[in-house]
């Protein structure tokens, strides 16, 4: 693949570039796993030459790196714009069923930083590690919920890493595991499925955090439950 040389690439051109070399690697990897996707599959998807590859990012982990930072940061602004959306005077309790329920909507409408995770932990330690250094702040947020749910005698059986672990149970198999998920509903769509996971999610966490069964939302599609600022950053338009 050859591209017209045109000089040095202004600020906007070079950002479009980057952000089209990150939604391919992205895709890629989720789809097909970090081990077996190269330098030049990426390059042949994002449609830009492997020379222009190699000029932005370097290598193939310093592209994955920084697809994972930048996941890591949008979460954040994930789970604090969730924050900021939530009623006035929500008990703790209703607070973080109200995340967990939200999170996890939101992998499973959209599954890739889900996939991604699954091929670290099958693929180098360096990956996994890199893939799940925590955000203090994030930690932060639902940790001082869970230990007042925790005084106040709700969530008892769980910790917070207990609490995280169920909802990668439930976001990792609803996408890994989808034909199996499929079994119980013949014949509906991967949609209704993923929706039916979410449901015994979320009554299953109501039942630790006695949430009525009222308060519990019933949307007619996952998307419902996701507003704008999805945390995962590359989608292509």
């Amino acid at each position: 693949m050859t591209e017209k040389r045109t000089g040095r690439q202004s600020a906007k051109v070079a950002e479009e570039t980057r952000t089209k070399i990150l939604i391919a690697a992205a895709d890629l990897f989720a789809s097909k796993g970090y081990a077996v996707v190269s330098l030049r599959a990426i390059s042949e998807q994002a449609g830009v030459s492997h020379t222009l590859i190699r000029h932005h990012f370097g290598s193939k982990l310093q592209i994955w790196q920084h697809i994972c930072d930048c996941m890591h940061q949008r979460f954040l602004n994930y789970v604090n714009l969730l924050v900021s959306e939530q009623k006035q005077g929500l008990s703790c309790r209703h607070q973080l069923f109200d995340l967990l329920v939200k999170i996890l909507a939101a992998l499973q409408v959209d599954p890739q930083p889900v996939r991604l995770l699954n091929d670290a932990v099958n693929n180098e330690q360096e990956l996994f590690e890199y893939f799940l250094e925590e955000d203090a702040q994030v930690r932060k947020i639902l940790e001082d919920l869970v230990i007042e749910c925790h005084k106040q005698g709700y969530v008892k059986h769980f910790n917070i890493a207990e609490l995280k672990w169920l909802l990668t149970i439930f976001a990792t198999s609803s996408s890994t595991l989808a034909p199996l998920l499929a079994k119980p509903y013949p014949g509906e769509t991967e949609e209704f499925c993923q929706l039916k996971s979410w449901q015994m999610f979320s009554r299953l966490l109501a039942s630790q955090l006695d949430i009525d069964e009222q308060d519990i939302p019933k949307p007619e599609r996952l998307s419902d439950l996701v507003i704008d600022g999805s945390p995962c950053p590359f989608k292509a338009q």
